[in-house]
């Protein structure tokens, strides 16, 4: 049993050279690989799985999605989510006192290029005011508003828990 990185394959991020890595596995008498990773990181086993099939070769190739994205089709939950999620909603928690107490507006972004589970989950167990995320873009209008109104009410400070790759409208 072999216990190494991508790197040492040649399959972390970059260009992959999957005609090396097929070459490696059969140098290394290896027939079942396991692939632990996000959505890149699987993409790349697919190929690595293909160019062996193409090849004639019996490697079972075995994907295992682990990104705090949460963002493989048909996993319901990736290892590293919980804990990003965790963490996400435990600084939301934190800022509460300090956005309260000197009036401010505070934004919180995390992870999520493509997916907003981690703004979403953090966001609401951590009472954000408001969330954004990448699969709804958002109008800045609209959010100004909902502040405004928080405002209105007597409570002059708001939480926005925002995913990395939020878009607005505009």
């Amino acid at each position: 049993i072999h216990n190494f990185g991508g790197t040492i394959l040649g399959s972390s991020r970059g260009p992959q050279k999957i005609g090396d890595m097929v070459d490696l596995l059969e140098e290394m008498n290896i027939d079942l690989f396991f692939v632990v990773g996000g959505d890149g990181t699987l993409r790349g086993a697919v190929e690595l799985s293909n160019e062996c099939e193409r090849r004639g070769l019996k490697k079972s190739i075995i994907g295992i999605p682990k990104t705090i994205d949460n963002d493989i089709v048909g996993t319901t939950s990736c290892f590293g989510f919980d804990t990003a999620v965790s963490f996400a909603t435990d600084a939301i928690v934190r800022l509460h006192t300090t956005a309260e107490a000197h009036r401010r507006i505070m934004v919180v972004e995390v992870m999520g290029r493509y997916a907003g589970w981690i703004a979403l989950h953090g966001g609401i167990a951590g009472g954000a005011d408001v969330i954004l995320i990448p699969e709804i873009p958002y109008d800045a209008r609209k959010i100004a508003k909902a502040i405004q109104g928080r405002s209105r009410q007597g409570l002059n400070f708001s939480i926005v828990a925002v995913a990395e790759g939020a878009l607005s409208k505009d």
